[in-house]
């Protein structure tokens, strides 16, 4: 695959996903109709809409990996988002519309990530990485009473065209995958826990200076180069090094200093560098099904995000209960990454502490 091909691919995928982030945020903020029953009203659609946004990604991976079909399924998925904001006075239907189209989008894109990555961590990282800063600009306009249709419309619009004029990318061919299958099912299960725990403590962390815009914006970004960063840095110093260490320091930067935004930040940072391992990681256990794999981390978020809208968020927001479910993600991720190592590839990036003469000192990213 040309390198070209690649750039091109990459850059109007993650623009997109901002754009279809902030899209649906704003949307799902500019419907809510005010009054006393605002806030019930809100949460109410905010849950049909993630349900809808992660809970179905499997499936329409599946059907993407089945018929080969990412490019159209990120259309139709923006085409749907792009509609739903000609609904907002039905708030039912323009949020039904925002995730399914959402999640057809996610999957899409996904696809095409780790088609573009062959097996690497860095560019499904930097594809995902810009939903953090769409997210923050959308709910700001959608908060803030300055959403209007026809600009996202036309914005929306326009990514369709560019990604209707990317270069096609080399669909990933199905493929029997090697190893002891006797592990098959530990390393999925090991995965997909580590990361419904890490959803979980990241809805559930309080940080009460995020009404400060300035250190919003410094945790989005925090986020935002956390996931980019970290397929990067795993895929030139070891996927394990890189995912387990973040983890580690985060622990006790996020339990026990929260409130204090200096700390919290680069915790913040840290904690986000496994996330494009993991997910390339689980991609590798499902050979020529990278929509199915990419939907099941999305189900994990919103099985890990669950227990935060109970009674229990009490419980996990206790300092102490976050730094012990942090370490029982990082067990969990460990023990994956270590059983996919072992047995299913020998592609997995390692730290590489000396190169010979001639030889570049890193990997590149492309």
């Amino acid at each position: 695959m040309s390198r070209n091909t690649i750039l091109s691919n990459i850059s109007v995928y993650s623009i997109s996903h901002a754009l279809v982030d902030a899209a649906c945020a704003a949307i799902i903020f500019a419907i809510v109709a005010p009054g006393q029953d605002e806030y019930r009203n809100l949460l109410q659609l905010i849950i049909i809409y993630d349900i809808l946004a992660f809970s179905t990604q499997p499936i329409f991976g599946l059907l993407a990996d089945t018929f080969r079909a990412p490019v159209r399924s990120a259309v139709l998925g923006i085409l749907l988002i792009a509609a739903s904001t000609l609904f907002l006075p039905i708030p039912l239907l323009a949020a039904l519309m925002a995730g399914i189209g959402n999640a057809l989008f996610h999957v899409g894109g996904g696809v095409i990530s780790l088609n573009l990555a062959s097996g690497k961590a860095a560019l499904p990282g930097i594809y995902v990485a810009p939903g953090a800063l769409g997210l923050m600009i959308g709910t700001w306009i959608g908060k803030g009473g300055h959403f209007i249709a026809w600009p996202f419309i036309l914005l929306l619009l326009g990514s369709v065209v560019l990604i209707l004029r990317t270069p096609k990318t080399e669909p990933a061919a199905p493929r029997e995958l090697p190893g002891n299958l006797r592990w098959f099912e530990t390393v999925i299960l090991l995965l997909l826990v580590s990361i419904a725990i890490r959803s979980m403590v990241g809805l559930s962390l309080v940080l009460p200076w995020k009404s400060d815009p300035a250190l919003l914006v410094a945790l989005t970004l925090a986020v935002v180069l956390g996931k980019a960063l970290g397929g990067i840095l795993g895929d030139n110093f070891g996927w394990t090094t890189v995912a387990v260490s973040g983890l580690v320091i985060s622990a006790p930067l996020l339990a026990f200093f929260a409130q204090i935004p200096a700390i919290a930040i680069p915790g913040i940072f840290l904690f986000n560098l496994s996330m494009p391992i993991t997910l390339t990681c689980l991609a590798g256990m499902l050979p020529g099904k990278g929509g199915f794999a990419f939907g099941l981390t999305t189900l994990a978020l919103i099985i890990g995000a669950w227990p935060t809208f109970t009674q229990l968020h009490v419980l996990i927001s206790h300092p102490i209960f976050i730094f012990a479910t942090i370490f029982i993600s990082i067990a969990a991720l460990y023990g994956g990454l270590q059983l996919y190592a072992s047995h299913f590839s020998d592609r997995i990036p390692t730290p590489q502490y000396k190169t010979q003469p001639g030889e570049e000192g890193y990997r590149r990213m492309l």
